[in-house]
């Protein structure tokens, strides 16, 4: 049903080619960028594409998301308390 709605998949197309913005050359220097949290032998780790290897935040303390909100909070939040530039999504099972 839904992939029969041609008004739909006009609107859709519309939307997907204007006002985009290019992206970067691979090699431009980018202040934003996305990093992941996972945990691995009861570790937090700290996937960042910019360093040059993955960064142990310590033991998992409780549950997942809550520790990882407590690294986030120490390592980006409190050294920069006035910077809005910080975004978090969480990718949980319902």
């Amino acid at each position: 049903m839904l992939a029969e709605a041609a008004d739909l998949h006009q609107a859709s197309e519309a939307c997907a080619v204007g006002g985009q913005t290019s992206a970067p050359a691979a090699t431009a220097r980018v202040d934003h960028h996305f990093i992941a949290f996972v945990e691995r032998g009861g570790c937090i780790y700290e996937l960042d594409g910019c360093k040059a290897f993955a960064v142990n935040h310590g033991p998992v303390k409780g549950d997942f998301l809550s520790s990882v909100a407590q690294v986030v909070k120490a390592n980006f939040v409190d050294p920069d308390p006035d910077n809005v530039h910080l975004n978090m999504m969480a990718l949980v099972q319902n």
